[in-house]
């Protein structure tokens, strides 16, 4: 998928989750910040304060190989289920619809540049 697709995605998700215009993601940089951060880092390079005592490691949002097939309905089903056989917890109950689409628009701001 071309980046610029991945930015409408997301600017759509966003938009439409939290009523918000499509430039303005406070609620996904919020969730993020809060729930995400602490093991993904504020960068979303996988290295936040908690990252080292996780096994299998944090997901790097930065790494180009991450998005490689990746979608943001797979993104969505992964914050709301969690991962099994990792520490990524399931938000389901915790987050809302809107909370969890606005999130994973903001983890779509850390993909790499196509080039």
């Amino acid at each position: 998928m071309a980046l610029w697709t991945w930015g409408l995605v997301a600017a759509l998700m966003v938009a439409g989750a939290t009523g918000a215009h499509a430039d303005d993601n406070t609620v996904g940089k919020k969730v993020y910040r809060e729930r995400c951060s602490p093991c993904h880092g504020d960068a979303g390079d996988g290295k936040g304060p908690a990252a080292a005592a996780i096994q299998p490691p944090p997901r790097n949002f930065r790494d180009p190989e991450f998005w490689r097939a990746r979608t943001p309905a797979q993104l969505k089903a992964t914050v709301r289920d969690g991962r099994p056989g990792t520490m990524m917890s399931p938000f389901a109950g915790t987050l809302s619809e809107a909370e969890i689409d606005a999130v994973v628009a903001y983890v779509a701001t850390f993909r790499p540049a196509e080039h």
